[in-house]
């Protein structure tokens, strides 16, 4: 018997079945001119007879040949399903029956991918594209495996994406074949008097593969996942199997099903649900195709209530089961054309109102359905400008920073109807994907810093309290200004207008549009080159600039915080003058500190302005002092 490919097929099966598969290297017998080394394997625990040779790697092939031979002759008698055993042309291929229900991963997933489309004589064609990412390009691939159409993945390189899309057909393939020779077993030994619905209610979960969908995601995201049996009843005729879905030790909701792979397609799909709603979810995971999602979910309403559910103008229907006893009414979706993309926004939240709108797009204050919690969703048309918003949000977490929680990408945009108090859906003009982007962020107040400002220049005579006030709002742009610096970050458009306030009053900065990275490379020179942000509080310098510009912008926003300007008129005459360090006379007598604070924020050339840690430290020293000198007139009056 030749051992050339032993070692080879003993690793398959041992992938194929989850065991763990190690070598004892057992020394060597005899003299040095004939010397003979020794090895064995060991595959779960079991030991199997040892293998001899001249050499260790010819030792090893005699071992797993061994270990190979005694698998074949000791077939397990309490199998769930028969794994078959790709052994070389020279050993006998034979049934390995197994406890596990696991298939072999193989190594290339390409080659697997054209093995598969030879032996079923099915056409392979991948569909490569480019898309613009938040910070670079990001490559896509997707299959086309005879007519089925399977999801697009994205990859760094070329290769890779094809790799991964790839990977994700044979998860999705091996799994739904898995799935359909244990219900075959399941049904040969039950009764075969099912009545036709419950048929029809396998039929419909096949067709998306859970399994295959959650073992894709944590291959994707690094993640360890496994199946625990939680427990088992009923008659050995009709058993009930409990399953639960484990992720890197976080367990999700226990399902039940007749079989044990029906346990864990149940348990996998309420993971897959529980998986969506958290925070750091990847969007492009819902991208879904014909083969993939023609179970969608499970509606927690009436049969009115989901026909009045907003439904993709694809060509895609909702339909209830009415036939079904359980109070929850099951949808399903029928998939017309390959693809299918799924209104997030209208399935996930409930739009309250719209909080502001214009030639970006608009900004809507939504409730979460499931969470029954408050947030703000901006949606917009994806261009780059938005794009680069996402990227910079997703990498910064600060108090006095808008947080961002995830987005996604649909190519419809919502409209608010203030005359019907409703929202609706504006499809786009072309078939190109994903031309609205959708961004779900904290819910903050409607007030901004500029109305705050006007409401302080609007009372006569100045507020007393507006300088102890404006000095803790300055503080605190501060603050966040320096972590944005710290995370290499160029914010390029503050101003009143997109500094807001969260719900307990904290300040917040928003609009990351224009954001840009503050490296030292050639590229990053060249992308910041050219005119953008707001006229009245650009630096001086826009030819190359860095993270000071952000300073000068502070110091004008500043002077505004301080400085009451009671008409258009007035700012007009005072700004440009402002602009270049000449303030009101009354402004330097009544704010001497703040005055010498300013002027080094508004200095022309940027080398000779603080950066954002040092002004945010003087900050701190003067609100120290200047709490200090009103406790004392406090205490004095």
């Amino acid at each position: 018997m030749e051992t050339s490919s032993c070692v080879v097929e003993l690793q398959l099966y041992a992938h194929r079945t989850r065991c763990e598969l190690h070598y004892e290297d057992l020394g060597s017998v005899g003299p040095d001119v004939d010397k003979r080394f020794i090895q064995r394997a060991v595959l779960d625990g079991k030991v199997y007879p040892v293998g001899r040779g001249r050499t260790k790697k010819e030792a090893k092939r005699e071992a797993a040949k061994n270990a190979i031979m005694c698998l074949l002759e000791n077939e397990h008698q309490d199998s769930v399903d028969p794994v078959r055993f790709y052994c070389s042309s020279s050993l006998d291929c034979r049934y390995l029956k197994v406890k596990h229900q696991a298939s072999f991963t193989p190594t290339n997933y390409m080659c697997w991918l054209n093995e598969y489309g030879l032996k079923n004589k099915l056409n392979i064609r991948p569909v490569e594209s480019t898309r613009l990412g938040p910070n670079n390009a990001t490559k896509w691939c997707s299959f086309v495996v005879g007519e089925e159409v399977y999801p697009a993945v994205s990859g760094k390189t070329k290769k890779e994406a094809k790799n991964e899309a790839a990977k994700l057909v044979y998860d999705m393939i091996s799994s739904s074949k898995t799935a359909e020779t244990t219900d075959y077993s399941h049904t040969s030994t039950q009764n075969l008097g099912l009545n036709s619905q419950l048929h029809s209610n396998k039929r419909r979960q096949r067709a998306t593969n859970f399994i295959g969908l959650v073992d894709h995601y944590c291959r994707r995201t690094n993640c360890y996942h496994s199946y625990i049996e939680v427990r088992r009843c009923g008659p050995p005729t009709n058993p009930q199997f409990f399953y639960k879905l484990v992720i890197n030790n976080k367990e999700y909701p226990e399902a039940e099903g007749k079989t044990v792979k029906e346990a864990e397609q149940n348990a996998a799909q309420l993971a897959w649900y529980a998986l969506q709603e958290q925070s750091d979810w990847d969007s492009k995971s819902l991208i879904l195709t014909k083969h993939s999602c023609l179970f969608l979910c499970s509606l927690r309403e009436s049969l009115a209530s989901s026909q009045s559910m907003p439904t993709d103008t694809s060509g895609s229907g909702v339909f209830t089961d009415s036939s079904s006893s359980s109070k929850e009414t099951i949808g399903f979706i029928v998939c017309l054309n390959n693809n299918v993309k799924l209104h997030r926004f209208a399935s996930d939240f409930d739009p309250m109102e719209c909080l502001g709108s214009g030639a970006f797009g608009c900004v809507f204050k939504v409730r979460h359905k499931l969470l029954e919690r408050f947030y703000a969703v901006k949606i917009v048309r994806r261009e780059e400008k938005s794009l680069r918003e996402v990227g910079t949000l997703s990498d910064l977490l600060h108090l006095n920073i808008v947080r961002y929680y995830t987005f996604w990408m649909e190519d419809s945009g919502y409209q608010w109807d203030i005359s019907s108090n409703s929202c609706s859906s504006s499809q786009s003009a072309d078939n190109s994907p994903a031309k609205y982007l959708y961004i779900q962020m904290e819910l903050c107040d409607t007030k901004t810093l500029k109305v705050w400002i006007d409401e302080k220049n609007a009372e006569s005579p100045q507020d007393s309290k507006r300088r102890e006030e404006s000095l803790s709002i300055a503080q605190q742009i501060v603050s966040g200004v320096e972590y944005i610096h710290a995370k290499k970050h160029i914010h390029r458009d503050l101003k009143p207008d997109n500094i807001l306030f969260g719900m307990e009053g904290e300040v917040k900065i928003g609009d990351f549009g224009l954001v840009t990275r503050d490296d030292d490379d050639d590229s990053a020179l060249m992308e910041r080159t050219g005119q953008r942000g707001t006229t009245s509080y650009m630096a001086p310098e826009q030819k190359n600039y860095d993270r000071k510009v952000d300073i000068f912008a502070l110091g004008l926003i500043y002077f505004e915080l301080l400085w009451r300007i009671a008409t258009g008129h007035e700012r007009v005459e005072i700004w440009d003058d402002v602009r270049s360090q000449k303030f009101p006379e009354e402004f330097s007598v009544a704010f001497p500190h703040e005055n010498q604070i300013i002027t080094s924020l508004l200095c022309e050339s940027p080398e000779d302005r603080p950066e954002a840690s040092k002004l945010k430290a003087e900050l701190d020293t003067w609100a120290q002092t200047f709490n200090a000198q009103n406790n004392v007139s406090d205490v004095s009056m």
